[in-house]
């Protein structure tokens, strides 16, 4: 893979207190976030995978938001959203996550290290239990002025636990991992089946104007993003209905979508799609043991990510 010599990361105002942190290339480890203010609280959508890059996001949180009340909204439980969840609760706050991510967000930091190698970890700590709730249905969260719905998705998608955050006054839609922009999606976790009910129901549901997704740029309007999206999943069925070989498949895949960075994704989310379509339960290890070995080995993260610190454009 190539290195990436720093992160950019331009802060997108979808109106005055609605902002998207967004993380720039797409690669391993790097997601977006954002946050909402309002006059008495301000709303962070995930965290960080490091404790400096957590840092850094909090610093420009509290640029614009000030002292005021946090709290912490964890769109599911893959550590580059959560892992810096401790670190922006040292100070106070809480947070909320789906019930289906609870456990893991309460259990700390996944640095997965028979996925990745890296020594820039910094010191990452799990949240206070007792700090982080579950939210099933609908929240609406008061911010002061400013209301924001935190939503569990129905079922199982990108993983059993999804959440997604509406900004109604903007048509503001952050969500999390549903949606992959230039960035081939990460399936094994989840259901292809579900996660299209999931993109019908965010389309149907809150017809956004503005979609942040998990990994990529922010898309204006989100309805192109939503039918590739489905496109691709549509397309994991259908090639995996009477096909097993998923190296031939991964292949096709990429010719498909020839500009979607971490191509070697293809061959996890056709195993997923594969055990969907014939219920059979997937063995998720498997599945990541084939993503590496189509990346050629273990991902170093240090050349990955580089040691420059991030930038930001305002």
């Amino acid at each position: 893979m190539p290195a990436v010599r720093s992160n950019i990361v331009p802060l997108r105002h979808a109106r005055p207190g609605v902002v998207a942190y967004v993380k720039s290339p797409a690669e391993w480890f790097v997601a977006n976030s954002g946050w909402i203010q309002g006059a008495e609280g301000v709303a962070l959508i995930d965290t960080c995978g490091t404790e400096q890059a957590t840092l850094e996001l909090l610093r420009d949180v509290r640029k614009y938001a000030g002292e005021q009340e946090l709290t912490v909204v964890i769109t599911h439980a893959h550590g580059e959203h959560h892992n810096g969840l401790g670190v922006a609760l040292r100070d106070g706050g809480s947070a909320l996550a789906a019930p289906g991510s609870l456990d893991q967000v309460k259990a700390g930091p996944q640095t997965y290290g028979n996925v990745f190698t890296y020594t820039r970890w910094g010191a990452l700590e799990p949240p206070a239990p007792e700090a982080v709730r579950p939210v099933t249905g609908r929240h609406e969260l008061d911010l002061g002025g400013a209301a924001v719905d935190v939503v569990a998705v129905p079922g199982t998608a990108h993983t059993a636990g999804d959440l997604v955050v509406h900004e109604p006054r903007s048509g503001t839609l952050f969500t999390g991992d549903l949606v992959y922009i230039g960035d081939t999606p990460m399936a094994v976790h989840g259901s292809i089946p579900g996660w299209l009910d999931a993109l019908h129901w965010l389309q149907d549901t809150f017809r956004p104007r503005t979609l942040v997704p998990g990994h990529g740029p922010v898309a204006t309007p989100g309805h192109t993003a939503f039918h590739a999206m489905r496109v691709y999943l549509e397309w994991l069925l259908e090639a995996t209905t009477r096909q097993s070989n998923f190296a031939k498949l991964a292949k096709q895949a990429s010719l498909r979508w020839p500009s979607w960075r971490n191509p070697e994704r293809h061959i996890g989310n056709l195993m997923r799609a594969y055990a969907d379509q014939h219920g059979r339960k997937l063995d998720v290890d498997l599945a990541i043991d084939a993503v590496l070995a189509a990346a050629g080995g273990r991902i170093d993260l240090d050349s990955l990510l580089g040691s420059e610190p991030a930038r930001r454009i305002s």
